[in-house]
């Protein structure tokens, strides 16, 4: 057989072998190059972040992407996993110079490093939750971006006269530690319950101002301003397993990330100088501590050995403390009492995981209480309120205060006064229209006093959650 015939019969028979394959691989070739990596829709960059410039955003943006991947729900708690090892360097790089150009924006406030570093601290926080940990806290579409919550802050009355004042002045002992503490609460317990970030941030400010000392009147205390009432709530709802399971794996990953190394490398980079506390399991009774006299009377010999003779004075004491527990600023004169009486506060009770008193304790049982509100079936006999989630974030916030009755009642009654009002079109941008004090009061049966003051606090965290306008941004920009 002649050289040609051989490679022709060899041909042939590789032909018929590859032929078959070689087709398919014809076809499919081209798709391959046409398929999105995230075809899966597991990996995005998360939208509730809000970046300084697009360069900023670019850059993190192909580090993530290198690093971590992120999901569209945050993690669950039940699968905590250990951070990944340590890059001393990291860190710093990587968000040395995210979020500096808004304090460089709102530089007209004249912030000290305090409140510089705390600012700093909060916009960053989302990141390196991300990265060390893969878990981050959503926002609704129609909510406030961090820019936006920080502009509501610094823009409030309280941040102009009180926060700027004490902690500008070393005698009011004002705690970087706490606030801190509160911040990180906040961002990790919104993302265990999967509650929209800026809702819950909101509630809380509006409730307390972030003040662990936050006493009011009713008796309502801490940065959740939890009732008797409420503890029992929360003690009711804890007797679901999967409940009380998923608060203590929330208390478990909060003491994960007070004490990740590279959470503590990050705060020293910008300046902290504090210890975050190790977090035990929550108790299954939280107390309602309550402050006596014989407390009141250790505050005035502690100032009495200060060298502030006013301490004897113990009816002056509890007039003074009733200010601070209700947020008041008390003048240089007293200023030391500021100090004496939450540092001895929180070493009495706020260090005990089972009071009110103790932040994470207090934050994490109010989560609890508003997630129950939040994922509430309204509805009216067997027909439902299918209600938008921005919507739902409200009524959540309206019945945190006063039950689901009034704000079930509230819906029933805008049935009947809107026979054609579609309820999966109330946003809560036309509920806020609708939200007015006559029709609150018809629905919660208050006197006018508390029905103006719970009209006042759900428009103000209404306000406080919803996303600015570019009108609104503009003008923050250019001051």
């Amino acid at each position: 057989m002649s050289l040609f015939l051989k490679i022709s019969s060899i041909g042939s028979s590789v032909k018929r072998l590859v032929f078959p394959f070689f087709s398919p691989f014809l076809i499919y070739f081209p798709i391959i190059f046409t398929i999105p990596n995230n075809i899966s829709g597991d990996i995005h960059f998360p939208r509730n972040l809000n970046y300084t410039n697009l360069n900023s955003f670019n850059n993190l943006k192909k580090e993530q992407n290198q690093s971590v991947t992120f999901k569209k729900k945050s993690i669950s708690v039940n699968k905590l996993q250990s951070p990944p090892k340590i890059n001393k360097n990291k860190v710093d790089q990587s968000l040395s110079k995210f979020y500096f150009s808004y304090l460089e924006k709102m530089n007209h406030l004249d912030f000290n490093e305090k409140m510089r570093r705390i600012i700093i601290s909060f916009l960053q926080f989302e990141v390196i939750s991300r990265k060390r940990f893969n878990r981050g806290a959503k926002r609704l579409s129609t909510q406030a971006e961090f820019e936006d919550l920080a502009d509501h802050i610094i823009e409030s009355r309280w941040f102009r006269e009180v926060i700027k004042r004490i902690s500008s002045n070393h005698a009011y002992g004002f705690s970087e530690e706490r606030l801190i503490r509160v911040l990180f609460s906040i961002q990790v317990a919104s993302s265990s319950y999967d509650i929209p970030y800026p809702a819950l941030f909101c509630l809380f400010f509006q409730e307390s101002k972030f003040d662990f000392l936050a006493n009011s009147h009713t008796g309502a205390k801490g940065i959740g301003q939890l009732t008797s009432i409420g503890i029992k709530e929360v003690s009711r709802l804890r007797n679901n397993k999967e409940k009380e399971s998923l608060l203590q794996k929330t208390a478990t990953h909060l003491n994960q990330v007070y004490n990740d190394p590279q959470i503590n490398l990050w705060l020293e980079k910008l300046g902290f100088k504090i210890k975050l506390p190790k977090i035990k399991p929550i108790p299954k009774k939280i107390e309602f501590t309550r402050i006596n006299s014989a407390f009141i009377r250790e505050v005035g010999l502690e100032l009495v050995k200060r060298g502030h003779s006013y301490g004897k004075n113990i009816g002056l004491l509890w007039y003074l403390s009733k200010k601070i527990r209700r947020g008041r600023i008390l003048s240089e004169r007293y200023a030391h009492t500021h100090k004496i009486f939450s540092e001895m506060l929180a070493k009495r009770y706020a260090s005990s995981p089972s009071s009110a008193y103790n932040i994470e304790t207090n934050i994490l049982a109010s989560t609890i209480l508003f997630d129950h509100y939040y994922r509430y079936r309204w509805k009216e006999g067997k027909e439902m309120f299918n209600l938008p989630e921005d919507t739902r974030v409200i009524l959540a916030a309206s019945a945190y205060n006063h039950g689901q009755s009034g704000m079930r009642r509230f819906l029933i009654n805008l049935k009947q006064e809107f026979p054609s009002l579609n309820f999966r079109d109330l946003t809560a941008k036309r509920l806020k229209y609708l939200f007015t004090s006559v029709r609150l009061k018809k629905a919660v049966q208050r006197p006018d006093y508390k029905i103006s003051e719970t009209s006042t606090h759900i428009n103000k965290i209404m306000e406080c959650s919803s996303k600015r306008t570019k009108f609104q941004n503009n003008s923050v920009n250019n001051i």
